[in-house]
């Protein structure tokens, strides 16, 4: 495995300009092999020259261009949620996603955004009630959404002169990119999977610098890692940014049994 390799994803990880699921992809290289990471790229190079291609024979009709993608989606290309028993953290993977073509509404709708943002669609990913979905405008007044779990559409038009709709949380490729690594380092966690989800929460802390909350998850991870010392780094910081915290009793009580273990070994 060469250092360009390493510099390239490197690069991948921390640019701004590059999209939100070419990060994602890039972020799971420090859990995944350089091999898997490379046929998720394949994977959606692919897709991305086939949405293209779609959209280039309906040029005339944008509504059939965009039914015609999303069908391809999910009938063609065989992406959906599954019933089955597949750990989160899986399910959560742009990488599984792609290469396997079952996911979770957020995998899926970072996938389904990036290859209809690519074929020139004005898509966006959004929360509606807390739900991930892939938002795509027509015009000010009309957009469809779309549920990335089952494909399926909304259609809505505002009428002329009527009063505006409140408009779904907008997530930008920067709050796709955490969200992604928030519910991973999560997924991680609940599978006991302690060393992926202490990747994560190192690269949300390069993103969101001394974040107080991911400090204390990081050292959660880090005592979980055995790095007792650094994790009452990260716990004492959370403790002295965060006083007033709800669950700061709990915090101090896990800094107090490792002052205890670390008095014990000596």
């Amino acid at each position: 495995m060469s250092d360009v390799w390493f510099d390239d994803q490197f690069d991948l990880e921390h640019s701004y300009s590059v999209s939100a699921l070419n990060r994602c992809i890039a972020a799971e290289s420090r859990w995944q092999a350089q091999a898997q990471a490379e046929q998720a790229y394949t994977q959606l190079q692919q897709l991305e020259q086939q949405a293209q291609e779609i959209v280039a024979r309906h040029e005339d009709d944008k509504h059939q261009a965009l039914n015609a993608v999303v069908d391809s989606f999910y009938s063609e290309w065989g992406f959906s949620g599954t019933q089955q028993k597949v750990p989160e953290y899986r399910l959560n993977s742009v990488y599984f996603t792609l290469l396997y073509r079952t996911g979770n509404s957020l995998a899926l709708g970072i996938i389904l955004h990036g290859i209809l943002e690519d074929a020139g669609f004005s898509a966006d990913l959004v929360l509606v009630d807390q739900s991930v979905m892939v938002q795509v405008h027509f015009s000010d007044q009309e957009h469809y959404l779309i549920e990335p779990a089952s494909g399926q559409q909304m259609w809505h038009l505002q009428p002329e002169n009527a009063e505006p709709e409140q408009s779904p949380e907008l997530l930008i490729d920067e709050e796709i990119y955490k969200l992604y690594l928030a519910h991973q380092k999560w997924a991680f966690i609940a599978a006991e999977r302690f060393g992926s989800a202490f990747a994560c929460a190192e690269l949300l802390l390069e993103l969101m610098g001394d974040d107080p909350y991911e400090r204390r998850d990081r050292g959660y991870l880090l005592n979980q890692i055995n790095r007792p010392e650094l994790a009452k780094e990260d716990l004492r910081f959370f403790v002295e940014e965060c006083p007033d915290d709800p669950g700061i009793e709990i915090v101090r009580h896990q800094i107090d049994e490792l002052d205890n273990n670390n008095n014990t070994l000596h």
